[in-house]
């Protein structure tokens, strides 16, 4: 049985990294053959043409995979959980919502660290909840949030240099401004 094995130890990081992410860009989901290898995708595939750009606040979108493992089942199944809130209510906005709440999609997290973590390129990712909110306090959120799921074996991966700077080149100019 040939698993991977750990091959190397990892020291402590500098405290130089920034919590929160800084866009979503949304493609819609089909078997594009993403090619991963050293948990990256060196390219982008040739048929991805297009992809929407999402603009959040760091406080409270994220990103988060957890891991479940059955050893006697000999199975891992990792949940990639993106949390999406976009404030303010507006028509022209609750047509992609609803379009997200009823398609597939890839989605392309870009943080403030500059990586980009690719969920959703075997199977894409769901919306599993959307709440659509006015708020019953000056200072609550009017607006909506949303759940995306995707479920894999692997950690979503990351997008080289390369791929970053041809996914900035397919970001479509079509943009809601709620």
């Amino acid at each position: 049985m040939a698993c991977d094995q750990i091959s190397k130890g990892r020291k402590l990081s500098c405290k130089d990294q920034t919590g929160g992410i800084k866009y979503i860009d949304f493609a819609v989901y089909d078997d594009y053959g993403f090619v991963v290898a050293n948990e990256a995708i060196a390219t982008l595939p040739v048929l991805l043409t297009e992809v929407f750009r999402y603009e959040v606040k760091a406080t409270v979108n994220t990103l988060t995979e957890t891991a479940t493992v059955n050893a006697d089942n000999r199975t891992t199944e990792i949940v990639q959980a993106l949390a999406v809130t976009l404030p303010k209510l507006s028509a022209e906005s609750q047509v992609e919502v609803q379009a997200l709440l009823a398609g597939t999609v890839i989605a392309f997290v870009w943080d403030y660290n500059g990586n980009v973590n690719v969920v959703g390129i075997n199977n894409g990712a769901d919306a599993t909840t959307v709440t659509k909110a006015t708020g019953g306090a000056g200072g609550d959120l009017s607006g909506y949030t949303i759940a995306l799921e995707a479920k894999d074996n692997r950690l979503s991966p990351f997008l080289s240099p390369a791929a970053k700077t041809a996914l900035k080149a397919i970001v479509s100019d079509e943009v809601i401004i709620p």
